[in-house]
């Protein structure tokens, strides 16, 4: 179906009149359906994890190389002193050092004292031995709870999966989103999420049924002055269509989730087999 078709079924359930097309008609019920079809679409589609708009994507995070012998005694407090060329970072900021040679204490988790431009301390740290050049790198971490944090692909409306192993539909690894940003303790992450799938052709219809609600909640008031019309297709999306949709979605592509162990406790204790210890 057409962007036009898909309005004009929100259309019918406020007795509006159908549109020749939504994106060039000049009346008023083309420009509220126009100014409503993209954030409604998006919303809908982050409602669930739709079969027809997920997408997979692989993440790597960039590591900030150390330059020569960057590593030293700070003096006084005897912390560990980074000399980094425009490091970008401002005084508590959180951040991961890897690989350091011949100053192993600098590899870790520190919280950071910001010196000058090119030069920061890692808070209560302490340096010894002598840095290999050229050896370690850094990142900026989450300032907390978390070891490491992503940037979600500039498409993405809903993270389903973290790190997942196939067949199993509850095995995702700990995330948090924020923001922009997905925080879990991987420095990789092999991801599954909803994409912006503008394309209305790739739909399924149980999908355009319930956006076709949504939509018609957002435009009914302000073509009808009905605050309760509104309401009460908003309640028939949540309530009615959407989960129906939800449904039979989810039953379609699962794959078998894993079986447990066969002599785990689970399965012993389904079995009448009493644990010991």
């Amino acid at each position: 179906m057409t962007e036009t078709e898909i309005a004009n079924l929100s259309l019918s359930l406020i007795a509006g009149k159908e549109m020749t097309a939504m994106s060039t008609d000049a009346t008023q019920q083309a420009r509220v359906c126009r100014k409503w079809f993209a954030p409604a679409r998006d919303e809908a589609l982050a409602s669930h994890p739709w079969n027809f708009a997920t997408k997979r994507a692989r993440l790597t995070l960039t590591w900030t190389d150390l330059s020569g012998v960057a590593l030293a005694d700070a003096g006084a407090s005897d912390e560990i002193r980074v000399t980094a060329t425009a490091h970008g970072l401002t005084t508590g900021n959180r951040i991961h050092f890897r690989d350091v040679e011949g100053c192993p204490a600098a590899n870790g988790t520190w919280y950071v004292t910001v010196i000058s431009s090119s030069v920061f301390d890692l808070d209560d740290s302490v340096f010894s031995g002598t840095h290999t050049s050229g050896t370690g790198e850094w990142i900026l971490a989450p300032l907390f709870g978390w070891d490491y944090q992503h940037t979600k692909p500039t498409d993405c409306l809903r993270v389903n999966k973290v790190n997942s192993l196939e067949g199993n539909e509850e095995d995702s690894e700990r995330y948090a989103v924020e923001g922009t940003k997905i925080l879990c303790n991987a420095d990789q992450i092999l991801l599954s999420y909803v994409f912006q799938e503008t394309t209305t052709t790739n739909w399924t219809q149980e999908f355009i049924n319930a956006f076709a609600l949504l939509l018609a909640s957002y435009i009914a008031q302000e073509l009808t002055g009905s605050a309760g019309k509104a309401a009460e297709l908003r309640t028939q999306f949540e309530r009615m269509i959407a989960p129906a949709a939800k449904q039979r979605d989810a039953r379609q592509g699962k794959g078998r989730a894993l079986q447990p162990v066969y002599d785990s406790e689970l399965v012993r204790a389904r079995r009448g087999v009493i644990s010991t210890h």
